[in-house]
């Protein structure tokens, strides 16, 4: 997935579980997308750059 401008961790987290998905889910979710690209984020999880490219958990 391709960061766009406004994402965060956490938007990316919520579209990527199923409809409805409670806000416990996300908070679960997207220290998982960190964790998986970290190297290519860097040591900041709230600093995505436009056109980053992600890798699902």
């Amino acid at each position: 997935m391709v960061v766009r401008s406004g994402d965060t961790l956490w938007s990316i987290a919520a579209r990527n579980l199923p409809a409805g998905s409670t806000r416990a889910a996300v908070a679960a979710a997207w220290p998982r997308w960190y964790a998986a690209n970290r190297a290519v984020i860097g040591s900041d999880p709230d600093h995505l750059r436009p056109g980053q490219r992600l890798v699902a958990p």
